[in-house]
């Protein structure tokens, strides 16, 4: 007997009778069965114009030879609408393919061709035409034909593809798509080259000869058949075009892999079927793997250990070390329980050593600088909990909008010589990677970081030097709309990234800064103490390991598993702080001053700062008026290009914030408390009275 939870995937049982007809026609409103014979019939009517894909030409011309004048536009394949500007512009700008094409065509087809009775356009400017549209016209009336089916065997053929034709005979809808014909074929030239239909049936055209084609493309420029007007998206899409063709061999092969993971081939049958559920769930495994959407590019920029968290026991796993003859490494448990307590305290004291660097050998003594360096490895050691936290935020409250409050991002700015590339290769070492980070250049491709965010690696991202120009960028995969979806929408299991930036270029708009963790590093290294310093981090981090991150996941899991508190809706932090704390009391090591006790609120008190110097200086410039509002003439203080504009606006709450786009209007309230007016500027009446 069969197995029920088969299934047959590519093959119909013999003798099976088919029920449902996958082209439906509907005729005047009423469904009829209908022939392509019928549907184009040349004995009725003697002309056609038709917008359609044609997959083929010889099927084509064989259906609709005996019709006396045809004007086709040519469209694109259902599958390719989104972002085919890149492949219509290449069609229009291939003259070789276009000779290609009507050298093929048999003899009588191209001389009517070349006497106008039958007509290829092709949209001049490269844009996508996805309408199928088609009119047929005669002495004994008119028909119209819209619908999804192309002019294709496969869609017109009934060939188990589900397609729909509405056709009217003789009906007002005639007028409305002629004229709508009309208006598509106006932004049409003729596909076939106009030097080549003059002289195609003398002799064919040397397609292999560079010259010729040069000359052929240079008369269809010339004379505007071809006309390209390329926005700065459009080119984006060309550059990105040969990425999005690796992309597609990449997903067919990785569903050719995945085809193979999930069927067998029946012996009795000869067809592939999915195998048994209880065999499915013993290559889970395996199967996640293929289903993975990270592409090859990504793969192999992806220098990170490998970290998968288990939620059963809320613990970290990775690969084990790679065994000749083993076809998977297994996995092995990364999170750990350390009972050596030197061994804890070793590693604390390397923390403390590096931290006391930024005292050591830099320009200023600032122990909030000390502080936020703290925080960035407070927040590293907890980067694989951040998605539960998040997680279990939304289902506490309810409402999936809470889970941004807990940001994903971790943005380290800083000037030249602040330490903050030393920062981010310390955590790598105490977080057990081979790699210290990755170069924003390495990781600036397409979709490169939407591939690592999606993947189930929860090891954080590690990125030096971001570009300014990232936060800014309106790219789908860039800036505002990657951070707003990963922060907004992201589920599951999955990584954080640790950046760091340059302070001097960086700011974000509300919807970014909102979303992310900012800390800025305020210090710099001194020159003169350059070597000694090299020599004093360098030595610090050869003795640094994953020891004490091991022993942090597992006092993390066990406190999510006894349902502790791990976090606080104020501070997603507090968990981290009160383990670490305890390292110090049972390391027998006083808590440092510098040991962060809240969140900071970095990027707030930057744009604080600013603006309330910006007051100080040209407080003319601000008409405070009696309706609570604020004219700002931020020209006056501004350069005249409106990316400086954005960036000081930017820095303000968007509460704050009355009117943006020709004049700059404030809520006198919020804006004074925002720049803390009444402690900087407010002058009491003892003062007023004496002046």
């Amino acid at each position: 007997m069969r197995d029920q939870s088969q299934l047959d995937l590519f093959n119909e049982e013999k003798g099976e009778i088919e029920k449902t007809s996958y082209l439906q026609v509907v005729l005047n409103g009423e469904v009829k069965k209908m022939s392509l014979g019928e549907l184009f019939d040349a004995e009725v009517y003697t002309e056609l114009k038709a917008i359609s894909f044609v997959a083929s030409h010889h099927f084509f011309f064989k259906t609709t030879k005996r019709f006396q004048s045809i004007q086709l536009i040519l469209g694109i394949e259902d599958g390719n609408v989104a972002g085919n500007f890149t492949e219509g512009l290449q069609n229009l700008l291939d003259v070789e393919n276009r000779i290609n094409y009507f050298q093929s065509l048999p003899k009588d087809v191209q001389q009517e061709i070349q006497n106008n009775q039958f007509q290829i356009r092709y949209s001049k400017k490269g844009t996508p035409i996805h309408s199928k549209i088609y009119l047929l016209s005669g002495t004994k009336g008119n028909r119209v034909m819209i619908g999804s089916a192309n002019f294709t065997e496969t869609a017109l053929g009934n060939q188990k593809q589900y397609e729909e034709l509405l056709v009217f005979d003789n009906h007002e809808l005639f007028d409305i798509y002629q004229n709508r014909f009309q208006d598509i074929y106006q932004e049409t030239v003729d596909f076939i080259p106009e030097k080549v239909k003059s002289k195609i049936l003398l002799e064919p055209v040397n397609i292999a000869d560079p010259e010729v084609l040069m000359d052929i493309l240079l008369d269809e420029v010339g004379k505007q058949r071809i006309m390209v007007e390329l926005t700065e998206t459009q080119v984006e899409e060309i550059h990105q075009a040969a990425d999005k063709i690796d992309r597609q061999k990449e997903e067919v092969t990785q569903f050719n892999q995945v085809i193979e993971t999930i069927t067998r081939v029946s012996r009795k049958s000869g067809k592939r079927e999915l195998l048994p559920i209880k065999t499915l769930r013993t290559k889970t495994v395996t199967i996640k793997s293929k289903l993975s959407k990270m592409n090859k590019k990504s793969a192999e920029a992806d220098h990170r250990q490998q970290l998968i968290y288990h939620t059963a026991s809320e613990s970290l796993y990775t690969p084990a070390p790679y065994t000749e003859g083993e076809e998977k490494n297994p996995l092995i448990q990364f999170t750990q329980k350390i009972n050596n307590l030197e061994s804890l305290k070793k590693q604390l004291e390397l923390i403390n050593k590096f931290i006391d660097s930024y005292h050591l050998f830099t320009v200023q003594n600032d122990p909030k600088v000390q502080s936020r360096i703290a925080e960035a490895i407070l927040y590293a050691f907890v980067s694989a909990h951040i998605w539960k936290m998040r997680d279990h935020y939304v289902n506490e409250e309810g409402r999936e909008n809470v889970r941004r409050h807990v940001p994903p991002f971790l943005i380290i700015a800083g000037r030249s010589m602040s330490g903050k590339t030393s920062a981010l290769e310390f955590i790598s070492m105490l977080l057990g990677n081979t790699n210290p980070y990755m170069s924003y250049e390495q990781v600036s491709a397409r979709n490169m970081l939407n591939d690592f965010f999606h993947s189930s690696n929860v090891s954080p991202l590690l990125i030096d030097e971001i570009d300014a120009k990232f936060f800014r960028s309106t790219a789908a995969d860039k800036g505002e709309r990657l951070i707003k979806d990963i922060t907004s929408n992201l589920s599951g299991p999955h990584p954080v990234l640790i950046g760091t930036t340059n302070a001097t270029g960086f700011d974000a708009n509300a919807q970014s800064s909102s979303r992310i963790y900012y800390l800025q590093i305020n210090n710099t290294f001194q020159n003169q103490k350059l070597m000694e310093s090299s020599t004093y981090l360098s030595n610090l981090m050869n003795e640094t390991n994953s020891t004490l991150y091991k022993d942090f996941t597992y006092r993390m899991g066990e406190k999510i598993r006894h349902g502790e508190a791990f976090y606080s809706t104020e501070d997603f932090l507090s968990g981290a702080r009160e383990i670490f704390k305890d390292y110090y009391k049972e390391c027998g090591l006083p808590l440092p001053v510098w040991f962060p006790k809240e969140k900071f609120n970095d990027y707030q008190e930057r744009g604080q700062r600013l603006w309330r110097e910006l007051y100080k200086s040209h407080s003319d410039s601000f008409d405070f008026r009696k309706e609570n509002t604020v004219l700002v003439h931020i020209d006056n203080f501004s350069s005249q290009t409106r990316r400086d504009r954005d960036t000081l606006v930017n820095y303000l709450p968007p509460e704050c914030i009355n009117e943006d786009s020709s004049v700059l209007l404030l809520n006198q309230q919020l804006f004074k408390e925002y720049i803390e007016y009444d402690k900087y500027f407010k002058t009491s009446l003892f003062k007023r009275i004496f002046k």
